[in-house]
């Protein structure tokens, strides 16, 4: 399921557009909690997909990256629809949602097997921004803040650890760091990803920002990175998403600025 946001008034005009991927540690959240994320990008000349994906438990992490495997297709082939301009593709994905996005990226463009069949090409982006997202599962300190935060119950949380480590294809981090090669020249599908931490974060730690962006440019150096490292701003894991959703508009603005990056 996937909403929409776009000016209904202005339909001759392609617009660059939007999907923008929740978080809440793989058991919880909903589009519906962005509501006014989507209206603000609406608002700004953008046209916003905001999907829901396959929560735990009734799926797995496979699941979720054939979700935002097949979502990011039909924007592609659909989007047109809305007024929205298929080239001019940004992905965006928040803590959880950054985690399942990069999965996704990366396993596509190492054409790795998702569900037991091989993911499909994906067209190309014009951008990747990931927000205060966990890219190294082995992690499990970090794995228990998400999980704390998030009030998940004890039962779900090992559930959750027993189907993570199913499969060595869960952490985009160290899917990368496999690839003992250098100079490989591995082609994420767009040009530039931008990352985006806070630095009173007390969830994820800046170190899983810089490994991730380490193998990025370790195997793909033509990738263009920027990073965002929001300081002094007392700002947490929650406060950019969070305030953007809330109608702040000092956050609205903050997260215009990256998408804009």
């Amino acid at each position: 399921m996937v909403d929409v946001y776009r000016n209904k008034l202005d339909t001759e005009n392609l617009k660059p557009c939007v999907i923008f991927v929740h978080g809440g540690a793989w058991v919880k959240g909903d589009k519906y909690n962005f509501i006014e994320v989507g209206a603000s990008l609406s608002r700004n000349g953008y046209v916003a997909f905001l999907p829901n994906y396959t929560l735990f438990p009734e799926g797995n992490i496979e699941d979720m990256v054939d979700d935002i495997h097949r979502m990011i297709r039909w924007v592609w082939y659909y989007g047109y629809l809305y007024g929205a301009d298929k080239d001019r593709i940004t992905l965006v994905g928040y803590s959880a949602g950054a985690h399942i996005v990069s999965l996704t990226i990366v396993k596509t463009a190492l054409k790795m097997y998702n569900k037991g069949e091989m993911l499909g090409i994906l067209p190309r982006l014009e951008k990747l921004i990931l927000i205060s997202g966990p890219y190294n599962l082995n992690d499990f300190d970090q794995l228990t803040k998400l999980f704390t935060n998030n009030k998940v119950e004890n039962g779900i949380v090992q559930k959750i650890f027993s189907e993570l480590h199913k499969s060595e294809d869960v952490s985009p981090t160290i899917i990368l760091r496999n690839l003992f090669m250098n100079g490989l020249n591995i082609d994420f599908g767009m040009p530039k990803i931008v990352f985006y931490w806070s630095d009173e974060d007390n969830i994820i730690p800046e170190s899983s920002v810089q490994d991730f962006m380490k193998e990025v440019r370790r195997v793909s150096p033509q990738t263009e990175i920027e990073y965002i490292f929001d300081q002094g701003n007392h700002s947490n894991h929650e406060t950019l998403m969070m305030g953007a959703r809330d109608a702040i508009e000092k956050y609205q603005k903050a997260f215009l600025n990256i998408i804009r990056a």
